[in-house]
């Protein structure tokens, strides 16, 4: 494990970045941040106003952070990689199938569709292609060619 600095574990306990500080306090762990991000500038929603939806956008933000991103962290450092691949590919095809016939995962861009960026513009990293799953490259490919996206990368 690499040492942290020291300023990074006065302001998160975990010692995991990003970290947020703010006017009113220190947020981290990306999920919480992007949901006090989504709280503070209502102009900008990014959790849909129904009730539903928005639960079901907060379970594909787990879906991706538990499950996705925690697999291919395996991939990537090497931990159990046969294993990984296998989760990978079955949480491919879980997204895949979801993703058929929607522009985005709850139907409307949110933050569910902002917790796969990252996944994806680092998906060569993990030795993914995503040929067999049509749906999820078109998303990818959308959500990468956003101009708010697309300036970033």
């Amino acid at each position: 494990m690499k040492k942290k600095p020291k300023d990074l574990l006065e302001l998160n306990p975990y010692a995991k970045v990003p970290v947020l500080v703010d006017a009113d306090g220190v947020i981290y762990e990306s999920a919480i941040i992007n949901e006090y991000l989504d709280e503070i500038f209502p102009e900008f929603r990014l959790l849909p106003k129904d009730p539903v939806k928005r639960a079901k956008a907060r379970i594909w933000v787990d879906f991706l952070n538990s499950r996705v991103h925690a697999a291919a962290s395996d991939i990537a450092h090497e931990r159990e990689t046969d294993r990984a691949r296998e989760r990978m590919n079955q949480h491919l095809n879980a997204l895949n199938a979801e993703l058929a016939g929607k522009p985005f995962i709850v139907g409307q861009y949110s933050l569910a569709d902002v917790s796969f960026i990252p996944f994806y513009v680092r998906r060569r990293r993990y030795g993914l292609t995503f040929e067999d799953f049509p749906d999820l490259q078109r998303w990818g490919e959308e959500l990468i060619s956003r101009p708010a996206v697309a300036r970033t990368l």
